[in-house]
């Protein structure tokens, strides 16, 4: 048969792995339908007619084992205990993190993810700026999170799996949540979302060091942090107060990225921030420099249409890439111990 390779969406496992086609007598395709959700059924339809558009498709209910061996293989069937105690097992877990707003935290999380992606790098992003989230739509991950057997698989873009309270609120609400509400919000969106074997877990942290990033260090027995800033002197002071905050809990700061560092006027630099508080700021909390990315107007305009995967194949993202490779070349400056006494 022909559709063994057609993905299906949100499980990001293929028919053949999920055994969840067959032809019929009838020589009708029949495809389990795991969601009962429109968008879905037609995002199914239009692959495989892209296969295929002469064989006639129908969606059928599985059964309770169909459901079972389904949920199994993408360990939807684990108690929220066991993927606590295991959370940090096979995956590097990353907060990017600001004293401050507008220095473009979310830009260069969503730009290093790409980053990744593109080293072949399964990429998660866990957009934990509660009030003033922003990846979604930066991205253009418009297909929301699907819910399955009491669990939700993360919304998914160019290879990048995405979660974010965007697609919880209505567009026109303002999210007016305070610590216990907060801190319930990034238990579910770390434990509750289906993180399907990914090399790399995002966190755009929300600015400062309030109940978001506090409730971070209680749930993970271990993360690192990279500080962004602009090279302004008031930005990169209010940034070593986030860094400080990291190096007291469970995180080791790795490193820090200069957004916004200068404009290229032709083959003139001018820097309207100030020049080099990032290198200034890595020296006093003892970190690598990760990197500097520039004001690329290009940058700005894929964010604002949604596109900002597309500067993947511009040639300025070498700067990102070189970033990527720099992350991928520091180690962590502590580890977690498991220790088991029987």
């Amino acid at each position: 048969m022909k559709f063994e390779n057609v993905i299906y969406p949100g499980f990001n496992k293929t028919f053949e792995e999920l055994g969840c086609f067959n032809l019929n007598k009838n020589n009708e395709l029949e495809v389990f339908d795991y969601f009962n959700i429109d968008w879905v059924q037609s995002a199914v339809t239009e692959m495989i007619k892209e296969i295929d558009s002469s064989v006639p498709l129908k969606f059928v209910e599985p059964t309770t084992d169909d459901m079972a061996s389904a949920t199994k293989l993408v360990n939807a069937d684990l108690s929220i205990e066991d993927v606590k105690k295991n959370f940090n097992v096979g995956k590097r877990i990353i907060g990017i993190s600001s004293g401050k707003g507008g220095v473009g935290k979310s830009t260069i999380s969503s730009l290093i993810g790409m980053g990744f992606a593109k080293q072949g790098k399964k990429v998660g992003i866990l957009d934990a700026d509660i009030w003033g989230y922003s990846i979604p739509k930066m991205l253009g991950a418009k297909f929301p999170p699907i819910p399955f057997n009491n669990r939700i698989f993360p919304s998914k873009i160019n290879g990048l799996n995405v979660i974010s309270m965007e697609y919880f609120v209505k567009q026109d609400e303002a999210v007016i949540w305070r610590g216990p509400m907060l801190h319930k919000a990034i238990e579910q969106f770390l434990y509750e979302v289906l993180w399907q074997d990914i090399d790399i877990l995002l966190i755009d942290m929300p600015p400062g060091t309030g109940d978001v990033s506090i409730s971070l260090s209680q749930f993970l027995n271990f993360y690192e942090t990279i500080i962004v800033t602009t090279p302004q002197s008031n930005a990169t002071a209010v940034a070593e107060r986030a860094g400080i905050m990291s190096q007291k809990v469970n995180s080791s700061i790795i490193g820090v990225i200069e957004n916004m560092s200068y404009l290229e006027n032709g083959k003139e630099k001018l820097f309207p921030f100030g020049q080099g508080g990032g290198e200034e700021l890595s020296k006093r909390l003892n970190v690598d420099f990760i990197g500097s990315l520039p004001l690329y107007n290009n940058v700005s305009e894929y964010s604002e249409s949604g596109n900002l995967a597309e500067f993947a194949s511009d040639e300025n993202f070498s700067v990102i890439e070189n970033m990527v490779n720099a992350i991928n070349n520091i180690a962590p400056k502590k580890k977690p111990i498991n220790l088991k006494i029987n």
